[in-house]
């Protein structure tokens, strides 16, 4: 089975786009989570989790935010 590692950049940091991006960085791909709000995304990269959805899931190496 051949194993394609993409760049994808997920819209939407809330809930469901945290958790689609973690699984995607988990599984090899380069992800960027994108969110509208600014400081929610300043947050998110000095954190490195997502304190206001799944405060005990870290980011992996990627996202990006």
């Amino acid at each position: 089975m051949n194993t394609v590692n993409a760049s994808m950049t997920v819209i939407g940091a809330g809930s469901y786009g945290t958790a689609l991006a973690i699984t995607l960085a988990r599984n090899g791909h380069s992800v960027v989570l994108w969110g509208h709000n600014p400081a929610q995304i300043q947050t998110l990269q000095h954190d490195r989790c997502n304190q206001a959805f799944l405060p005990d899931v870290p980011f992996p190496r990627y996202p990006a935010a």
